[in-house]
């Protein structure tokens, strides 16, 4: 399911690409451009060649796509965190299977080889843990990044009196 999801994203990414260079080139005066009309959002335009950088529809259009192409960026990288997550979730649980069946036969029975196992496997099944923490705090971490960066591009779009509608 993350795959198909990573798919996706990378599919929707190259369209905001493609659509982005004709809004910058459209800005430097270099093209004309017709904004897609199948999102409600996009402003049809027509610039026959006239793009500048001051004009504020076009300039509204480049900063959606960017903000778009932000919230794909971010989606990509939490479905590889939650991807990574459930890799150590699946190697945990492995783990704790296996140290339970080893766990069922009582220590005095158990060779040292053994019982050094038994440890090797519980010091991995921390690690594994620290990792999965890990991962979390990542994910806070770009999320706090992720607002400062929306904050930052609010305040370029408010001083350019372009007025976005963020959702």
């Amino acid at each position: 399911m993350i795959q198909r999801q990573l798919q996706q994203v990378e599919e929707k990414q190259r369209q905001l690409e493609e659509r982005g260079v004709m809004v910058e080139k459209a800005l430097r005066g270099e093209a004309d451009y017709w904004g897609d009309s199948n999102d409600s959002q996009d402003i049809e335009l027509h610039l026959e060649g006239l793009g500048k950088l001051d004009n504020p529809a076009l300039m509204q259009q480049w900063f959606q796509l960017v903000q778009q192409k932000n919230s794909l960026v971010r989606y990509e990288s939490e479905l590889m965190i939650f991807a990574r997550e459930l890799e150590l979730e699946d190697r945990q649980s492995r783990m704790q299977q296996e140290l339970r069946e080893r766990m069922a036969v009582d220590d005095h029975l158990k060779e040292e080889w053994e019982l050094l196992e038994e440890r090797l496997i519980l010091e991995e099944m921390l690690e594994v843990v620290e990792q999965r923490d890990s991962l979390v705090s990542l994910l806070e971490e770009q999320r706090l990044q992720q607002r400062q960066e929306d904050r930052d591009l609010e305040e370029v779009i408010m001083t350019r009196g372009l007025g976005l509608n963020w959702t």
